[in-house]
């Protein structure tokens, strides 16, 4: 190292190296490098090194490419140029950045003694899984001293590839440093790569008793669990669908003194709302309107919205007074968000009193969507949705800075399509809605690309379940055509939408053909195909083809399994021939 030392001032050689490697390119500079003796190597490139980075610090990836060759400058140099780049100048080629250090920061070259951990860290950081696997094994192999802060690096690599083994590993060995440099077992740091660690884990089930399988072995390295630690494992708890788990984590909570934040709250809704605990969302929102400071954010108030949608308008159609779930979806709407994007789409009634509702917050686009829903579920009449439609493609022609980014989104179409369902109505219409979508063309707003949303899956199988609410037969046809030809695969919504549609129409051979095909696809009856079968009025005769199906199955497969066995013996025939004609000749 003490080789590499900089004479005072800049010379000619260095502007001479500069002036190459800017204006006639790397391997030009290669050639003029190459010419150069060890000790003139030894003064320049820091001389260069310092110049590049102080006039032009794109040129620095050449230039280490460039110099890559014995003698070869100190890991601790090489490291020092990139983390100036990483820290300062991120705009230089985040390619080039990364294939210098893959190259000039190879772990091959790594000093045993004294090794840079900054250097290593932003390999760690750059290189890939693969590559940042293989250094720490050169290293466990050298037996090199690793620091603290380097294995949290090495364990942030493993967690975000999905390795919970090795990301523990990282983890333990931690626990074992010595001198840790202030980074404690709870510290924030440790903390918070538990955190995204604790986002991998699962229940297990060991001698009939159900754990996690992570949390334990974090808190045996003397880990103390923060409110962010646990708002991850009582997510992960309601997340298995065993919401005693849930309440487990919760009343631990509890008794461990946390106080819940909104991001507790946040989980707390979504396991109710996802469960339709009525009860629970009502207990909840209580606690949370004791609390301003919960009251007003967004994410709180985003997931009300959406329990109110759940609750109400979700199923407006089959309420008396579908109008009052629109009221009260306005009403929380009007809490939170500006009124404006809904009064330009025409939601908000005109007796609907906006006055003193402050114009602040810009609704999400979910929040938005929702609305959309809620709108067309609580006006099931087929000239509500095309106005609200074609009011809709009117503000996305005008480029409107809110209401036009939701054409990203299929999910929006999909509900325009759904309100077709429920009434006698020119299916021209909801086909045309289909038609904008495949021809749609990205757009820009404000420098930003918009990228009009193309029929998905759930589009196809939408538009058909119309289709099948409307007896159209013709009409199911053509949809399974299209997706057919589209390459679209089928999924388990799609063949209970076929069923129900052969259902409906009392079309038992249609209905055969439809499990037989649905069966060959991998797929099994659901409680929603079954509900399907409850539409037939002769469930008597359905039961008696399926079973008839299930005859002929078997027997297709008994001859199957002859053929094979015939080939088989054939087969086996042929070789004992090919065997007997090889023992004459010996």
């Amino acid at each position: 190292m003490e080789s590499w030392h900089p004479p005072p001032v800049i010379d000619q050689g260095t502007y001479q190296l500069f002036n190459t490697l800017q204006e006639k390119g790397v391997e030009r500079f290669k050639e003029l490098w190459a010419a150069y003796g060890e000790r003139a190597k030894y003064r320049q490139w820091p001389l260069v090194a310092l110049h590049i980075l102080s006039t032009c610090p794109a040129l620095m990836p050449d230039f280490l490419i460039g110099t890559d060759s014995a003698p070869y400058p100190p890991f601790a140099m090489v490291s020092d140029c990139m983390l100036y780049l990483h820290l300062f100048h991120k705009e230089v080629d985040p390619n080039a950045r990364k294939a210098t250090i893959l190259q000039c920061m190879d772990p091959d070259r790594w000093p045993v003694v004294l090794l840079p951990q900054r250097g290593v860290r932003l390999y760690a950081m750059t290189a890939g899984k693969e590559n940042a696997y293989r250094a720490m094994e050169i290293m466990r192999s050298r037996d090199s001293q690793v620091s603290a802060y380097t294995l949290l690096a090495f364990m942030n690599v493993c967690t975000q590839a999905g390795d919970v083994d090795k990301a523990l590993e990282c983890l333990r060995a931690i626990a074992l440093v010595e001198d840790r440099q202030g980074l404690s077992m709870n510290s924030e740091g440790i903390l918070r790569h538990c955190c995204k660690l604790l986002e991998l884990d699962e229940v297990v089930d060991e001698n009939g008793v159900r754990n996690f399988k992570i949390l334990p072995q974090i808190l045996k390295l003397g880990v103390t669990p923060c409110l962010e630690m646990m708002n991850v494992v009582l997510s992960n708890a309601f997340s298995t669908g065993d919401p005693h788990l849930g309440l487990d984590m919760l009343d631990y909570m509890k008794e461990q003194g946390m106080e819940f934040s909104s991001y507790t709250y946040n989980i707390l809704l979504t396991d109710a709302v996802a469960r339709k605990d009525r009860d629970r969302v009502d207990a909840l929102l209580h606690e949370i309107n004791l609390h301003p400071e919960l009251k007003d954010n967004r994410f709180i108030a985003s997931k009300v919205f959406h329990s109110h949608y759940v609750f109400g308008a979700k199923d407006a159609y089959r309420s008396d007074n579908p109008g009052r779930h629109l009221m009260d979806m306005l009403d929380v709407y009007c809490r939170y968000y500006d009124p404006t994007p809904l009064k330009e789409l025409g939601i908000i009634p005109e007796r609907f009193n906006t006055m003193d509702i402050p114009e602040e917050g810009q609704p999400s686009t979910i929040i938005l969507m929702i609305m959309i829903a809620t709108y067309l579920r609580c006006n099931p009449r087929h000239v509500a949705t095309m106005r609200l439609y074609k009011r809709f493609r009117e503000l996305v022609a005008q480029r409107h800075p809110v209401i036009a980014p939701l054409v990203q989104h299929p999910q929006v179409f999909n509900e325009f399509i759904i309100s077709f369902r429920p009434y006698a109505a020119d299916l021209k219409d909801c086909i045309s809605i289909v038609e904008d979508m495949t021809s749609a063309e990205p757009f820009e707003i404000n420098d930003t690309v918009i990228y009009p949303a193309k029929p998905n899956d759930y589009t196809w199988n939408t538009l058909m379940s119309v289709f099948v609410a409307h007896r159209d037969v013709e009409g199911v046809t053509s949809v399974r055509e299209i997706m057919q030809q589209s390459g679209i695969k089928f999924t388990q919504v799609t063949w209970t939408t076929i069923i129900n549609g052969a259902v409906r129409n009392q079309d038992i051979p249609a209905t055969i053909a439809a499990l037989k095909e649905m069966e060959d696809d991998g797929f099994v009856l659901d409680d929603y195909t079954f509900k399907a079968f409850r539409l037939a009025s002769d469930p008597e005769g359905l039961q008696a083809a399926i079973e008839a199906l299930d005859k002929e199955t078997e027997q297709l497969v008994e001859e199957e399994m002859k053929v094979l066995e015939r080939e088989n013996d054939e087969l086996m025939d042929r070789g004992l021939k090919r065997l007997a004609l090889a023992s004459k000749k010996y």
